[in-house]
């Protein structure tokens, strides 16, 4: 087999193309802490990736918050760090929170100033001039989230404090200080849809979604799973000090006719174990039977699904919630993070009886 039908770890670099002549600071976009070396989330000339990458130069330098949101296994945290490695605050700690930990640590112990809380008050310290990620917003239970709106809240309006006393000290004291920390926001689910159906308060989803960044699914940029591979296969080398293996021709093949449910994590698991299980230099299908299952193998027809009205899927919501609460509007526009006035507006839309409405 000629060394064409090869893709080598070697071959790791980007072809030198116009878009790479764009992009000159591709390979700090690209970086991370992970012993230094570089992230494959934006490697690639793929246009959704090219499109990744212009977006998070243009806010990384200006944003005080922002959404991240991608499938499972795309990369998001990545994708957050690169952000963080171009902002303001990259000389300062990147901190990773679980959102709902979080939240239920705010709501046991806060009174009136949320980010005063213990837990609020360090993890603002360990993160302040630097990037504060949020993980898992979408898990985020209901119960909780209004906990984490007045958290987001109050630390955009200390941020606007004057620089006076924003020491590490003055935080764990629980001084009023001024806040020097961006926050970033990660989800796999889609938080306009719940706020839309009344799953994620409205108030909370417009503080963290004044920019919202979407990171491309690996099934959208098939063309990039050379360089993704390629990438793998060199850390592999460098991490067990051997020789990079070679990727066959077809093993590529079979890689990009993956669907890759669960994108990059996926890709690195599977590249990784049959890189284990290649007795030579090369990684050949036979070596990715047992791991990979191309989409087009088994074609399966979707079930028919029986698709409602998003109108009538929020209306039926307003009424679950307000059937909670018997019939207290204040209390049902509370949960539903929505004022009054836009809550008679949608029983109003929605034609409810005068019964259902009483209270």
């Amino acid at each position: 087999m000629s060394s064409s039908h090869f893709i080598s770890a070697g071959s790791l670099r980007q072809p030198h193309s116009e878009s790479q002549n764009r992009d000159s600071s591709v390979p700090a976009l690209a970086s991370s802490s992970r012993n230094g070396q570089r992230d494959p989330v934006l490697m690639g000339d793929s246009v959704a990736i090219r499109r990744l990458r212009s977006q998070v130069q243009r806010i990384a330098p200006y944003f005080h918050t922002a959404l991240i949101r991608g499938e499972t296994g795309s990369g998001k945290q990545l994708v957050a760090r690169a952000i963080h490695a171009l902002s303001p605050g990259a000389d300062g700690p990147f901190i990773v929170a679980d959102a709902s930990a979080l939240a239920e640590s705010i709501a046991k112990g806060e009174s009136s100033r949320p980010s005063s809380s213990p837990s609020a008050a360090s993890l603002l310290a360990s993160a302040h001039g630097g990037t504060l990620y949020l993980d898992s917003v979408g898990e985020l239970p209901f119960t909780l989230q209004a906990a984490l709106f007045r958290f987001v809240r109050a630390c955009e309006e200390r941020r606007n404090v004057p620089q006076q006393s924003a020491s590490r000290s003055d935080f764990r004291r629980g001084e009023p200080a001024r806040i020097d920390t961006r926050i970033l926001a990660s989800s796999d689910r889609d938080l306009r849809v719940l706020a839309a159906i009344g799953q994620f308060r409205q108030d909370l989803y417009a503080r963290l979604s004044a920019v919202e960044i979407l990171v491309p699914p690996l099934r959208q940029r098939v063309e990039d799973i050379p360089i993704l591979a390629a990438w793998l296969l060199r850390r592999i080398a460098d991490e067990t000090g051997q020789a990079p293996k070679l990727l066959a021709q077809s093993t590529l093949i079979q890689l990009q006719e993956r669907l890759w449910p669960n994108n990059l994590r996926e890709l690195e698991r599977v590249v990784a174990q049959a890189a284990a299980l290649a007795e030579g230099a090369v990684v050949e299908p036979r070596h990715m039977l047992a791991l990979v299952e191309p989409a087009s193998a088994s074609p399966v027809r979707p079930p028919a699904i029986h698709i409602e009205r998003l109108h009538d899927v929020i209306q039926q919501h307003v009424l679950d919630v307000l059937t909670r609460c018997g019939g207290n509007k204040l209390r049902a526009a509370e949960l539903l993070g929505i004022s009054r006035s836009t809550l008679y507006r949608m029983l109003d839309a929605g034609s409810v009886s005068s019964e259902s409405r009483a209270g």
